[in-house]
């Protein structure tokens, strides 16, 4: 695999994570809070391989202000092992030979119907993510999800509302807000450091190298197959099909990297445009999909541009059209986001950020000056806005709005056109043919459907 493609990997270099799974970090001093435990914030982790199990080692850094007391995943052995590990860390933490105050749940709603749940971390395949969303919300707690949001425009759409109904916390899974580099860059564009913004180039992996074979493998034993299948239809099993790759790449459960990577340079253009309460009003573009004799099914190239209504056009495209054009102005890298303004750019990537002159990112900003909300831990400021009634740094709003940029490329090139239309007031498409309308909806599968459905 290439590694810009392992987008859920990409901390694993802090050395919390290895490949024989979690690594609880050594208890510092100033982890450990004499005061009661009801202080903390109580979560739950609901899905804890790959991304999840980061999300484990995040919340433990944070043992001041939060407690892990549930751990929820298919994956029999998968969740047992987390939740003992964390057991583990509370016990050396509190000075205990055990501690047993972390439970392992195969199925999340046995875990929202406690009461002492505050907030969960929801880092499940893309299908699930807004079903469980959804009946956090209805149960009234605070949510950590997982990009990308959700499989129909229309279900983000709906967990958004259910997230203001409830007025309860949200915090998206695009942790690059919460990284100086982005900001900076969003800063300097939104201020016109680089003059006036005209173009935006966003790129990222579309992962079409990969392949898996269509094959019938034997469910393993403690592994609930039926419900990591959820509300998406049901197929025999595959180990390929339940892999990381076969929940990126396998229509039933995502629209491929096109939202599952694109959402977080996507994320950072619509931030640095000022547009997290709006989109593309144009696009145009082509793209293509996995062969036939692949497991996998989404689309895994495109070359798509888009407009916004104050004239700004976003060149949206995957690595295997966008490498030699990012190359005539920088190095290259898998994925990034640059904003070209009438007296220059800056452009960044979790590699670094760059521009077309070094005099650019020595700006210094006055106190009349947009600034952004300053984040530097994601996990962090999820909490603090529980704890202090703060906003977010990935809001819902710009979970649905960057998410739709997805879903609209999608649509368009599913649906065999190459251009579309779109009003972000009344988040519809305009004009749009039987088969775009067709591709706006999916169908999902009782009983785990009835939560989209509600």
């Amino acid at each position: 695999m290439k590694e810009n493609i392992s987008r859920r990997n990409f901390i694993r270099n802090t050395g919390l994570i290895t490949a024989g799974g979690l690594v609880i970090p050594s208890v510092l001093s100033s982890c450990i809070k004499t005061s009661s435990p009801n202080d903390k914030i109580n979560v739950a982790m609901i899905g804890v391989g790959g991304r999840g199990s980061n999300h484990v080692v995040y919340m433990l850094e944070l043992a001041r202000q939060a407690q892990i007391v549930a751990v929820c995943d298919p994956f029999e052995n998968r969740r047992n092992t987390i939740t003992q590990k964390i057991n583990a860390f509370y016990a050396k933490q509190k000075g205990l030979a055990s501690y047993d105050g972390c439970v392992a749940y195969n199925n999340f709603q046995e875990v929202l119907t406690r009461e002492d749940v505050d907030a969960v971390v929801i880092a499940t395949p893309d299908h699930w993510h807004v079903p469980i969303a959804l009946a956090a919300a209805q149960a009234g707690k605070h949510i950590y999800l997982e990009k990308p949001l959700a499989l129909s425009i229309q279900d983000g759409q709906k967990l958004r509302k259910l997230v203001q109904e409830k007025k309860v916390v949200f915090q998206y899974g695009t942790q690059q807000r919460s990284d100086s580099k982005f900001r900076l860059a969003c800063e300097l564009t939104r201020n016109e450091v680089i003059g006036k913004l005209e173009k935006i180039d966003v790129w990222c992996d579309g992962g079409s190298e990969q392949f898996a074979p269509i094959k019938t493998d034997v469910v393993p034993a403690g592994f609930d197959y039926d419900l990591w299948q959820g509300p998406a239809m049901e197929h025999p099993f595959s180990n390929e099909r339940v892999s990381n790759l076969g929940a990126w790449f396998i229509y039933d459960y995502a629209i491929g990297f096109v939202a599952g990577w694109g959402a977080h340079p996507l994320d950072i253009a619509q931030w640095g445009n000022n547009s997290d309460e709006s989109g593309p009003v144009e696009y145009e573009g082509t793209g293509s999909f996995f062969e036939t004799d692949n497991l996998f099914n989404t689309m895994n190239s495109w070359d798509i541009k888009t407009k916004y209504a104050n004239g700004v056009e976003m060149h949206f495209f995957s690595d295997d059209f966008c490498k030699p054009i990012i190359e005539q102005y920088r190095s290259f890298c898998g994925h990034g986001t640059t904003f070209f303004g009438t007296e220059g750019w800056v452009s960044v990537d979790r590699e670094g950020i760059h521009a077309s002159n070094p005099e650019i990112l020595k700006h210094t900003f006055s106190e009349n000056d947009v600034r952004l909300l300053n984040s530097s831990n994601h996990t962090k400021n999820f909490l603090d806005a529980i704890i202090d009634n703060t906003p977010t740094v990935s809001p819902i709003e710009s979970a649905v709005r960057s998410d739709t940029i997805s879903h609209l490329c999608n649509i368009m090139v599913r649906s065999g056109e190459t251009t579309l239309k779109w009003d972000p007031v009344s988040e519809t498409i305009l004009d749009g043919n039987e088969k775009m309308q067709s591709v706006l909806s999916r169908s999902s599968r009782n009983p785990y459907g009835d939560i989209l459905k509600s």
